[in-house]
Parts: structure tokens; sequence; C-alpha cells
């Protein structure tokens, strides 16, 4: 579970809130959803609609109909961290891919 603090206290409907949480991304949500991004001549292009669709699919609290009233500073607070769940899980299979490499370079399969 992630939880990212806002700059200040919205209420929207009769929910108040200072922090949106997340659950973690699932395979499912993975495969139905696609990637948040796409990397283009070492260029990242995020993709907003898949952005949009992981914040409704994992934001736990508030209800994401209240996120109409964040302003652009935490929208974008938002934002970067869905991208982060994305970002995190690339460095950690590249860390256990270099950690599991043996003296040529290439992956070594039996532990894999």
């Amino acid at each position: 579970m992630k939880s990212v603090p806002l700059s200040q206290i919205y209420t929207a409907g009769s929910e108040t809130f200072s922090a949106v949480e997340f659950r973690d991304p699932t395979f499912l949500d993975y495969r139905q959803l696609g990637p948040a991004f796409d990397v283009q001549r070492g260029i990242i292009l995020r993709d907003r609609e898949a952005i949009f669709a992981y914040a409704d699919r994992l934001i736990q609290k508030p209800a994401s109909g209240a996120l109409a009233v964040l302003n652009l500073e935490d929208s974008m607070a938002v934002e970067e961290a869905i991208m982060s769940f994305f970002t995190q899980a690339i460095r950690s299979r590249n860390k256990l891919a270099n950690s599991s490499s043996d003296s040529d370079g290439s992956l070594d399969t039996s532990t894999v």
C-alpha cells in the first residue's frame, strides 16, 4: 500500500482527505491496462489514458471521484505515484538480472 500526502486538506461531498492511498498493481491490472509509459529513442512517453485508468483501479482512499477537486500540484503527485509503480518494478527487475548474471553477462536461469 502506498500513500501520497497532499499539499492541503480537501473536501469532496462528505469526504475529507489529505492523502491518497493506493494498492499495488497486479498482473491482471497490467494485463488489462498495459504499461503506463513507453520509451522511444530514449524519451519517456506517458500513456495518460492508462495512468488515469490505473488511478481508477488502484486508489483505495478517497473514492476516485473525489480526485476531481485536487489542484494541479496534487494531481501531478498522484500521476507520479502511479508512474513510480512501474519505474520501481523496472529497477527491481534490473537489479535481479544484474545480480543473477554469471561472468559472461548471461542470465543464470538455474534460479529463475
